[in-house]
């Protein structure tokens, strides 16, 4: 009788295990779809630019809101470097007190601060959600590495460094892209969805 009880014993507690992992699967696809539908959020940080000849850093203060990005940059004593604005038909960016208008963002930032930054796809990599056929995954299904090609045929570099939960969902917290000769390594300090 008592090997019965402990047959059923070991029965149940490799059932309970069992039990156990199958919801962790589809928690961690779950949170993944949840932020994918993110139409609207906020994120606060810092930014560091490393290239051979240019070294920046600054704030910054990013919103999407139904697709279309603003971002502001600011120095570290609040001075406003730049504000860029998508709207449906173009990109407006306003730097020294002069607004410019045009149809890539990236481009946009490019050309007036000499900043490159992959600010077209940053919807997906600032979300850890970026969709690049060289990507690894971390073991809760997060990516730790992503390279992709933007619009403009540069090769981007993405190494997750830190992540964080909220509101149920995983967060990028820090991060590292790279290019050719550029470096930009990005602190994300708080996260808002709306």
């Amino acid at each position: 009788m008592r090997q019965l009880h402990l047959i059923l014993l070991i029965f149940l507690l490799i059932l309970t295990g069992c039990a156990q992992q199958l919801p962790q699967q589809n928690v961690a696809q779950d949170w993944q779809s949840r932020l994918k539908q993110q139409k609207n959020w906020q994120a606060r940080g810092k930014l560091a630019f490393i290239a051979p000849d240019n070294r920046q850093s600054a704030n910054f203060n990013w919103y999407l809101k139904e697709d279309k990005q603003n971002l502001i940059l600011t120095s570290f004593v609040g001075t406003r470097i730049f504000e860029l604005e998508e709207l449906d038909t173009h990109s407006e960016l306003t730097f020294e007190d002069n607004v410019h208008k045009g149809m890539d963002s990236s481009d946009l930032v490019k050309r007036l601060s000499g900043l490159s930054l992959p600010v077209n796809q940053a919807p997906q990599w600032l979300t850890g959600l970026v969709e690049a056929p060289a990507s690894e995954l971390d073991d809760l299904g997060r990516i730790s590495n992503a390279q992709w090609q933007s619009p403009s045929g540069r090769v981007w570099q993405i190494t997750y460094q830190q992540y964080k939960m909220q509101d149920g969902m995983w967060l990028p917290s820090r991060m590292k892209l790279s290019s050719t000769n550029i470096e930009v390594k990005v602190l994300i300090t708080s996260w808002q969805f709306k």
